[in-house]
C-alpha cells in the first residue's frame, strides 16, 4: 500500500513539473478466428463422430455426416472455405478444446447453460431437446419415480448427468451412476446389463433405439425433465467469428422460411427470379458476398438439413410439427434474424 502511495505522489510531481509521461500502446488485438480460417483454408470443426443422427461414420463412404456436421459445412461454406476437417471430441473435452484453440468452433450436442457461457461463446440454438429415459422393454421402470437403486448409464460431463443426479437427490433415492466418454458406449452399457436404464437427451435415445438391431428390445420412457437447447460453441470474445457463425446458422433457417432450398441455389435464373421479386430473400442470397447460395448448395435450408437425418421415413425419425423444433412462424422456436 505505501509503494502505491509514493508512486502516485511521484506521478503526481511529475506531472506538475511539467513533464509528460507516456505510456507503451497496447498491444494490437489478437487475429480474429474467422480471419485464421479463411488463411488456413479449411474450418476444424469439432463433433462427436458418435451420435446418431447429430454426426457418425457413413459406413459407405466412411466419411462423418450428420445434422451437427452439416452445419459445420455451412460455416465452412459461409466463411468461403473448402474444406472441413472434423475434430471427434467427448463430452468432456470439448469445452477444453475449444479452450485451448485446437478446433473453430464444437457442434456436438451441446446444451446452452451459464456455466458453460462464463467460459465458451454459444451460437444460435439449431436443435430443442430435453432428457429422458431409454429401459429394456421387459424393465418395469416407466418413469423417474421406478429409479430407486437403479444403475443409472450416463456421460461425463453433460448436463445428463447433472440432472438425473438432482432428480434422485431430489426423491432420496440410492442409485449408482456409471458415466461413460460417448452415447455410443452408455447405449452398449444399458444393451450389455451393466446399467438399468440410460440417460440423456431424447432424440439421441430415439436415434439409438432406432438403430439397434431389434429396436423393439428398447423403449423410450418418462416425461421430459430438463431443458436442453442445443447450439454450437466457440472462442469467447471475439465478435466476427462469431457473426459468422450464427448468421450462417440464421441463414440455413431463413431459407428455409423462404422456401430457397438447395436445389434453387444451383440455378442462377431461378434464383435471380427470387431476388428480383422479394427484397428480403435479395438481402439473404447477397449477403457476405453470396455466402448463402454457397451454404445452400452444399447442405441445404434448415428444414432440408432436419429432414436428411430426422424426417419421416428415417429410422432416426423424430417428429417436428408441433414441437419446438418447428419455424417461429409454424408455432416452434426455431428462427432466424433479418439480413439486412
Amino acid at each position: 500500500m505505501r509503494k502505491a502511495i509514493a508512486l502516485l505522489a511521484a506521478i503526481a510531481l511529475l506531472v506538475g513539473s511539467g513533464y509528460y509521461l507516456v505510456f507503451p500502446k497496447a498491444s494490437a488485438q489478437a487475429r480474429s478466428r474467422l480471419d485464421q480460417v479463411k488463411a488456413r483454408g479449411k474450418l476444424i470443426c469439432g463433433v462427436s463422430g458418435e451420435t446418431v443422427g447429430f454426426s457418425f461414420v457413413d459406413p459407405t463412404t466412411s466419411q462423418i455426416v450428420g445434422f451437427d456436421a452439416d452445419f459445420c459445412r455451412a460455416v465452412a461454406a459461409w466463411v468461403g472455405v473448402p474444406q472441413v476437417e472434423f475434430v471427434r471430441l467427448t463430452s468432456a473435452n470439448r469445452i477444453p478444446a475449444v479452450l485451448s484453440g485446437s478446433v473453430d468452433v464444437v457442434f456436438r450436442t451441446t446444451t446452452v447453460t451459464w456455466s458453460r457461457d462464463e467460459q465458451v461463446d454459444f451460437g444460435p440454438v439449431t436443435f430443442y431437446d430435453g432428457q429422458r429415459l431409454l429401459v429394456k422393454s421387459a424393465s418395469k421402470i416407466r418413469g423417474l419415480d421406478d429409479l430407486s437403486g437403479a444403475r443409472i448409464c450416463s456421460q461425463q460431463g453433460t448436463t445428463s448427468e447433472r440432472n438425473i443426479t438432482d432428480q434422485m437427490r431430489l426423491r432420496r433415492f440410492r442409485f449408482e451412476l456409471i458415466t461413460f466418454d460417448s452415447p455410443q458406449a452408455a447405449f452398449q452399457g444399458l444393451v450389455s446389463g451393466r446399467c438399468d436404464v440410460w440417460t440423456t437427451d431424447a432424440s439421441q435415445l430415439t436415434a439409438f433405439r432406432a438403430t439397434a438391431p431389434n429396436p423393439n428390445e428398447f423403449m423410450v420412457v418418462g416425461q421430459e425433465f430438463s431443458d436442453e437447447p442445443l447450439a454450437p460453441i466457440l472462442p469467447e470474445n471475439d465478435s466476427k467469428w462469431h457473426d459468422a457463425v450464427a448468421y450462417a446458422v440464421y441463414g440455413v433457417v431463413l431459407a428455409e422460411e423462404l422456401g430457397i432450398r438447395q436445389i434453387t441455389a444451383a440455378s442462377e435464373s431461378r434464383l435471380k427470379e427470387i431476388k428480383d421479386a422479394n427484397p428480403i430473400a435479395k438481402a439473404l442470397l447477397e449477403a457476405n458476398g453470396g455466402a448463402m447460395v454457397r451454404a445452400l448448395k452444399a447442405v441445404g435450408n434448415y428444414g432440408e438439413i432436419y429432414n436428411r437425418y430426422f424426417g419421416p421415413g428415417k429410422k432416426t425419425h423424430i417428429p417436428r410439427e408441433g414441437t419446438r423444433n418447428a419455424l417461429a412462424r409454424n408455432g416452434g422456436a426455431i428462427t432466424s434474424r433479418p439480413f439486412r
